[in-house]
């Protein structure tokens, strides 16, 4: 599976995806699959490339050997991590899968926030923002199913605002 960082938190350089969506990209899929061939790697991992604007290639940020944030998005894309390596690990084969291209995800607490800063600035429009809400969507945490959770994540919105600034 490939996603791209849509909108994140802070917008220029961010610590925290906001919005996610699965994407088609061969090159980062072979550059990915080279480097964990080279450090003879098995396992879940998520591996972040940067695209350097002024050279227009992709360079190595970041490698997590561990669940990330929007990780669940690939429940929805066909591409169960958590089940596929329970699988995997009591000996079930495990056939390789490919993620559905854009399956979105989203954590709306945090999203919304650093979007307007966004808009207010200028660097997305308000109708492509809520456009960009249509189609195959997974919210990160709010499910009205799970009132507690949602609870949970509403309760912590004073905490998240002191904390990010916003």
């Amino acid at each position: 599976m490939v996603a791209q960082r849509r909108h994140q938190h802070p917008a220029v350089f961010g610590r925290a995806s906001t919005f996610v969506v699965t994407v088609d990209n061969p090159l980062l899929e072979c550059y990915g699959e080279s480097f964990l061939r080279a450090i003879d790697y098995y396992g879940l991992v998520e591996i972040e490339f940067k695209l350097d604007s002024r050279t227009q290639e992709y360079k190595l940020h970041d490698v997590n050997l561990r669940t990330w944030g929007y990780h669940s998005i690939g429940t929805l894309a066909g591409v169960d991590f958590p089940y596929l390596m329970y699988r995997d690990q009591i000996g079930e084969q495990v056939k390789p899968r490919r993620a559905i291209v854009g399956v979105k995800w989203v954590r709306a607490v945090t999203d919304f926030p650093a979007s307007m800063i966004d808009i207010v600035q200028g660097r997305v429009g308000l109708f492509e923002y809520l456009k960009s809400f249509s189609g195959n969507l997974t919210e990160a945490v709010l499910d009205f199913q799970d009132p507690a959770q949602t609870l949970a994540e509403i309760c912590l919105l004073p905490y998240m605002i002191y904390k990010c600034g916003f």
